[in-house]
């Protein structure tokens, strides 16, 4: 008989078997009840991450992708977390409950920030609680890059979204003088034959820097670079960002001297999605040149 026919067809995961399986395990109703906790407290700061994702800076962008990568680190590390022993301890509630205080304050006050760290930590603590220490700290980089998608860095955006848009515009500027003739009227606006090109809040490059942050961060956690390959990786995110930012403007520039106005702002609506990928292909090359070979 021929071999390929004696195989046996591959078996189809039983979801029903599996969810049958989880339900009556002793842990579902301390999971359960944890969870509906942890909605309830810090419904406000959830609800309010559709707005945050699709807002109109588009700074968090990115945050539909970080449950996704979540997910898949947790799926990379979940070999070598699965087997530890579960060890429930109860008195990491002493760090629960000062912390679920805080963040009733920080929910009246409609500090969004201190609720997204105290979300963080309460899933830390309610890890380490429910299923002990080893559990937690195997699942501690996959919880902590959630961060990536809450709004904790007003601060940043605040302090150096104007630095970003002088350089961007120095950098583009630099650019367009390899092709043309520009005319750098302020620190912000070039003109480019007869387009004015304004390089406004928007266009700072900070929404790049963000992104690409959270996916160096991705890569170094799967990549198993070695110290200095993860310090090279963190030093180019800046120079990166700046440099294909401040490409996308001039080319933006070029775009508008040559075809108009029109399609200058219509390059300038889509070429964002362009810099982006641009950089996380830079990024991915860059970290296989440094030995990353997942």
């Amino acid at each position: 008989m021929d071999a390929s026919l004696s195989e046996k067809p591959p078996q189809k995961l039983d979801w029903r078997a599996i969810a049958q399986t989880m339900v009556r395990s002793p842990y579902f109703l301390p999971v359960a009840i944890f969870v509906v906790g942890l909605t309830v407290v810090y419904w406000p700061l959830l609800s309010y991450l559709y707005t945050l994702w699709t807002g109109p800076d588009g700074y968090y962008t990115h945050g539909f992708l970080v449950p996704l990568i979540v997910g898949y680190l947790v799926y990379r590390a979940w070999p070598n977390i699965k087997d530890r022993p579960i060890k429930p301890v109860v008195w990491p509630l002493i760090f629960l409950i000062p912390l679920l205080w805080i963040a009733y304050a920080a929910r009246l006050a409609e500090l969004r920030s201190v609720l997204s760290v105290g979300f963080v930590l309460t899933l830390l603590i309610g890890i380490w609680f429910l299923f002990g220490w080893k559990w937690m700290t195997g699942l501690l980089a996959p919880t902590l890059y959630l961060l990536f998608a809450f709004p904790i860095w007003s601060g940043f955006v605040t302090n150096y979204t104007n630095p970003l848009q002088t350089y961007s515009t120095s950098t583009a500027y630099k650019l367009l003088e390899l092709f043309s003739h520009p005319i750098k009227t302020n620190s912000t606006t070039i003109l480019v034959g007869n387009f004015w090109l304004d390089v406004g809040v928007p266009c700072s490059g900070l929404k790049l820097v963000l992104a690409i942050t959270a996916f160096t961060c991705f890569f170094m956690l799967i990549g198993g670079l070695k110290w200095w390959g993860n310090a090279l990786m963190v030093a180019i995110i800046l120079p990166l960002c700046l440099f294909v930012n401040g490409l996308r403007i001039a080319l933006i520039g070029i775009v508008g001297e040559h075809y108009g106005d029109k399609a200058g702002m219509q390059f300038h609506d889509y070429s964002g999605y362009l810099t982006l990928i641009v950089c996380f292909f830079l990024l991915f090359k860059f970290a296989r040149l440094l030995g990353w070979k997942d």
